[in-house]
């Protein structure tokens, strides 16, 4: 065994309580204009947001901060100018990580379009940020498209879509592991207009308050995706869903690429160890009830190792033909060179789908 692996196996133990304290309290970032206070600030509480910050964007603020049975652990607040761009306050949150995003109180349909646009993008490396934004159609499960109108809350104040966004944001950073943002009451909200056809717009991939004529609470907690690709499992398109796979996966190629590469050779053995370390992971995520007990596993995905030996193999046909008649656990021990081609599969608790998670791990990854 290399002498990697054991700090690998520490690391990801520690990345399977993270994983389980970060699903029940997440973190939100938020971009806002405003003529004061420009930079990126760190507020855990009220005592914490800028002074000098316009009202509506203080109000904005404190809204992401009442959560919902948990606070969000952190809301990291993007201030740009007045005639600041969207991708410069998305550019400046770079170095933080957060669950959710949400753009300004006043955001047009052009920013939203545009955050949701650079949210898509991102989340092709390692990001895990999903958009929360009024009125935007993506059809991605990394944006939560809210479609309310209407909303009456402190008194005679109506807000919109886009000045709600934060408190939804805040809400599903605050959802505990075993429970579900779905029905989560807004106390403070004392009137919505209706969604007309509440199905058809839950499946439309739309997120919307519902008032039953006693509370005020979340519709079905979906995300904004409606196609489902062939390759691709209907658990997309609940936010729960979505956000385990999303911190499952983070964590495990964090730690991958941290304590494995560069100090494990890569072998055929070695990457057996790596999968007992992956599976001790998982074991973990079901220990703490983030996963179905028994659900889970890994194994070293056969298929994306044989696609990318046919593709090293470019225009040697013998070769390309030889890998194409290997069985599956004759290709798994082939040379990888720097690439590790894992798949780790499980139930999330409550979501009654299953996920499987296909990625592949080199040391050229970028972290985002």
């Amino acid at each position: 065994m290399s002498m990697g692996l054991p700090e690998l196996t520490f690391t990801l133990k520690k990345a399977a309580e993270t994983v389980s304290t970060r699903i029940s309290r997440g973190a939100v970032a938020l971009i806002l204009r405003d003529a004061k206070a420009n930079g990126v600030h760190v507020v855990c509480q009220e005592s914490d947001i800028p002074t000098t910050l316009g009202a509506d964007n203080i109000a904005y603020i404190k809204r992401t901060l009442m959560g919902y049975i948990n606070r969000p652990s952190a809301v990291y607040v993007s201030v740009v100018p007045a005639a600041g761009t969207i991708a410069a306050g998305f550019g400046a949150l770079a170095a933080y990580t957060y669950d959710y995003i949400a753009g300004p109180p006043d955001i047009s349909a052009e920013d939203a379009t545009a955050l949701a646009a650079l949210v898509k993008e991102r989340r092709k490396l390692r990001y895990i940020g999903k958009a929360v934004l009024p009125n935007t159609a993506a059809d991605y499960e990394g944006v939560i498209n809210f479609v309310s109108a209407g909303i009456a809350a402190g008194g005679k104040t109506v807000f919109s879509a886009a000045a709600y966004c934060s408190r939804i944001a805040g809400m599903l950073a605050g959802t505990p592991a075993q429970c579900s943002a779905t029905y989560a009451q807004l106390s403070e909200v004392t009137g919505v207009t209706a969604t007309e056809n509440p199905d058809a717009a839950v499946d439309a991939g739309k997120l919307f308050i519902i008032d039953d004529g006693r509370v005020r609470k979340l519709s079905r907690a979906v995300t904004s995706k409606v196609t489902i690709g062939d390759t691709e499992p209907e658990a997309l398109k609940k936010i729960k869903m979505t956000a385990a796979i999303d911190l499952i996966r983070y964590y495990a190629v964090s730690s991958v690429e941290d304590d494995y590469f560069g100090k494990c050779a890569n072998t055929y053995d070695d990457k057996c160890v790596l999968l007992l370390a992956m599976q001790d992971y998982l074991k973990s995520l079901e220990d703490s009830k983030v996963l179905e007990s028994g659900s889970s596993g890994a194994v070293l995905d056969a298929d994306a190792t044989r696609k990318y030996l046919i593709t090293a193999a470019g225009d040697d046909a013998t070769e390309a033909e030889r890998i194409k008649k290997l069985s599956d656990n004759e290709v798994i021990k082939e040379n990888t060179g720097s690439k590790v081609f894992l798949k780790l599969y499980g139930n999330i608790m409550d979501a009654m789908e299953d996920f499987a998670i296909v990625f592949e791990v080199s040391p050229s990854v970028i972290a985002a």
